[in-house]
């Protein structure tokens, strides 16, 4: 059964029986006040605004669907006729408050709001936020707004390079192009295979899925080595649509598309899967590993456990060993028995592939110079591991 998708209010997914509320554009106006909210921009969330006192305002966040993971994403502008310091309550339906508030008057430079500007009650799962305001516009967010527009360009200046190409394989539901990044020299027969965004708010996942990726396409020694025998093919953001509607967690589908890797109903796992069948079924070439970005409230590698048989044998636990001795301070966290019965990527990868296939998750609010800092070295890691058993698979 076909998926039915609209440019409405709600689209509606026959095979996850879930409807999507996507959430109205607009601005919230209070001429007393003057202080005005929007979400208008890609990536925003903000679904009612009221005021609830003098200079006090309200605002609800909603999931795209019903029944949904707890990951409740906002973003929101503000505006005021003149400089004055107001107080926000954000409130959640079918959620509560996960993400502490970023704040940015550019939309690409943010900052942390802290201290007893933000107040977060876990027992009413809200948080209230003090924000200065004026004329310039002031993004508030839970995240840094890395989104299409952004994903796009890094794609592109990396496909500037003599040996990386990007095309597109397929599209999303509401017929975004989803593209492909593909490093490495012809000649090269082994293939690294690495998505990310399978979840809108996941941010910090693009973060280290960047400085990973950067680290295979950089001027070092090792990495000419590694392009020489391995290309490396990336699927930079699964969910284009979810990103740019402010999805807690789903696809336009109102699908999980982490959980979409045995049915493939929806078009972006399909499109997925196909273009891995269609590099692992060249002739000469074989997978060797598949990761996949994302963000929890932790860093944690989801992995298959020892006893599961790869080729290459034993990668995960030698590379989290490389990675824990280059990086004491860095705490190597490890769960092997995540979601076995899920039909997540990881999953569908190993059984496949028989290859090391590794959920790798950034913590929400880890520093993000430790994430870049720490992937960075984890492809160097990666790199020469597969390059010292390149002659056993």
């Amino acid at each position: 059964m076909a998926c039915l998708a609209a440019l409405a209010l709600s689209v509606y997914c026959a095979e996850a029986q879930e409807k999507v509320a996507l959430q109205t554009r607009r601005v919230f106006e209070f001429a007393e006040t003057g202080v005005r909210f929007s979400n208008q921009f890609p990536g925003g969330r903000l679904n009612d605004c009221s005021q609830i006192g003098e200079d006090k305002f309200q605002i609800v966040i909603r999931p795209e669907s019903e029944r949904i993971n707890n990951s409740a994403w906002y973003a929101f502008q503000v505006v005021a006729d003149e400089s004055k310091v107001i107080e926000i309550t954000l409130t959640y339906e079918n959620g509560k408050h996960r993400y502490d508030p970023k704040v940015s008057r550019d939309g690409k430079v943010w900052k942390r709001l802290e201290g007893k500007r933000f107040v977060r009650d876990r027992e009413a799962k809200t948080a209230t936020l003090t924000l200065a305001v004026d004329r310039r516009p002031l993004w508030v967010a839970g995240q840094p707004l890395i989104g299409v527009k952004e994903i796009e360009a890094w794609s592109e200046k990396l496909a500037k390079k003599s040996f990386v190409s990007q095309a597109e394989f397929g599209k999303s539901m509401r017929g975004y192009p989803l593209r492909r990044l593909r490093i490495g020299d012809k000649g090269a027969r082994n293939h690294v295979i690495i998505i990310s965004r399978q979840h809108p708010p996941e941010i910090t996942g693009t973060i280290g899925m960047m400085a990973f990726v950067e680290k295979l396409a950089d001027g070092s020694k090792l990495s000419r080595r590694f392009r020489a025998k391995f290309k490396t093919w990336v699927v930079p953001l699964m969910n284009p649509d979810g990103v740019n509607e402010g999805h807690w967690r789903h696809n336009l589908g109102g699908v999980d598309l982490n959980r979409d890797w045995k049915v493939f109903f929806q078009p972006e796992t399909r499109a997925v899967r196909d273009l891995i069948s269609r590099i692992v079924s060249a002739p000469n070439t074989r997978p060797v590993l598949f990761l996949d970005f994302h963000s929890t409230y932790r860093d944690v590698f989801y992995t298959q456990l020892d006893k599961h048989e790869t080729v290459p044998k034993d990668f995960t636990k030698r590379w989290l060993a490389a990675i824990g001795e280059r990086f004491p301070d860095y705490r190597i966290r490890r769960d092997g028995s995540h979601n076995v019965t899920q039909a997540t990527s990881k999953w569908w990868a190993y059984e496949n592939l028989g290859v090391p296939a590794i959920t790798y998750e950034l913590g929400d609010e880890t520093d993000r110079d430790v994430i870049e800092r720490v992937a960075r070295g984890a492809a160097e890691e990666a790199m020469k591991l597969l390059l010292e058993t390149a002659g056993d698979f």
